[in-house]
C-alpha cells in the first residue's frame, strides 16, 4: 500500500492530534509529503519529530480564509502539486439546544463547515490537476443526529451535504470526493467540546475512550484513499446499527437515543 503515496503531496488539517494527526503520521510514513495544519505549532513540531522529514509543519487556523490559502500554495511551492487534502479540523458540542448561544453555533460552522469551503476554493483547482483526492471527517452525526449536539450535527449535515454535491460537479474531471463518518474514536473531542455559553466542556466522554484508535481510524481513511471509496465508515457496531435504524426504522432509533443518553 506504500507506494500508492509514495512522493504524493497532501494537506491535513487538525493535524496536531487524534485522527489528523495519525492520518498525518501515517501518510508520511507512506512516502507522501504532508503538509500538517493546525494552531498549535508545538504539537506540530513533536509530529515531525514522530514522523520524519516527510512531515510539513503550518500553523494556521482553518476559519481564517487566508491560512487555507497559504497552507495550500505551501503545498504546491514546496512540492510542486497537491494530490489531496484531508479536512480533520472540527469542534464538538455539548448542551441543549434552547440554551446555547446563537455564536455557539456560528463558531462551530466557521470551523466544521466554511473551512472546507476556503479549501475548495484555493485548492480545488491543483487537484483537479493531479486527479486527486478530496476527504473530510464529517461523523455518524453528519448521517443521524443525537441531543446535546444540534450544532454539531447541523455542521456536519452541511458538509455532508455540500461533499455529496460537489462531488457530482467534478466526478468526470477525475476528482475523487470521499465522506468519512467516524462513530466513536479516542479523541479528546469531548474535552474542546463547545458548552451552551462557548466555553470548553472539559469532560472525556466514556464512548470515546472505548471507541476505535486514530490508528485504526487512519488506516481505513487511507484505505478509502487509495481506493477512491465514495464513503468510510471508521465506527463500532453501536454506531452502524444506528445508521442502519436511521434509514429503516428512525422513530425507533430515536426511542433508543433518548433512552441511552448518549455520552
Amino acid at each position: 500500500m506504500g507506494a500508492f503515496f509514495e512522493d504524493k503531496s497532501f494537506i491535513v488539517t487538525g493535524a496536531s492530534s487524534g485522527i489528523g494527526r495519525a492520518v498525518a503520521a501515517m501518510l508520511a510514513g507512506r512516502g507522501a509529503k504532508v503538509v500538517s495544519m493546525a494552531r498549535t505549532v508545538e504539537k506540530l513540531e513533536a509530529l515531525k519529530n514522530q514522523a520524519g522529514p516527510n512531515i510539513i509543519v503550518f500553523q494556521g487556523d482553518v476559519t481564517r480564509e487566508d491560512d487555507c490559502k497559504a497552507a495550500i500554495n505551501l503545498s504546491v511551492s514546496t512540492n510542486g502539486k497537491l494530490d489531496g487534502i484531508v479536512h480533520n479540523a472540527g469542534i464538538s458540542m455539548r448542551a441543549l439546544a434552547e440554551e446555547s448561544d446563537i455564536q455557539v453555533y456560528r463558531d462551530i460552522m466557521e470551523v466544521n463547515f466554511f473551512s472546507m469551503l476556503y479549501f475548495i476554493k484555493h485548492g480545488l483547482t491543483h487537484v483537479i490537476r493531479t486527479k486527486g483526492h478530496i476527504a473530510a471527517v464529517s461523523s455518524m452525526m453528519g448521517r443521524y443526529s443525537t441531543q446535546e449536539r444540534s450544532g454539531y450535527n447541523a455542521s456536519k449535515h452541511a458538509l455532508q451535504g455540500y461533499l455529496n454535491s460537489l462531488r457530482l460537479e467534478i466526478m468526470e474531471r477525475g476528482v475523487h470526493v470521499m465522506v468519512i463518518s467516524p462513530g466513536f474514536v479516542q479523541t479528546d473531542g469531548s474535552l474542546n467540546a463547545l458548552t451552551a455559553d462557548g466555553s470548553p466542556y472539559g469532560k472525556m466522554d466514556d464512548a470515546l475512550v472505548a471507541g476505535l484508535t486514530p490508528e485504526q481510524t487512519a488506516g481505513i481513511i487511507l484505505d478509502g484513499i487509495k481506493y477512491r471509496k465514495r464513503d468510510v465508515f471508521p465506527a463500532g457496531f453501536k454506531e452502524k446499527f444506528g445508521l442502519f435504524l436511521s434509514k429503516w426504522a428512525p422513530s425507533t432509533l430515536d426511542r433508543m437515543l433518548i433512552k441511552s443518553r448518549v455520552k
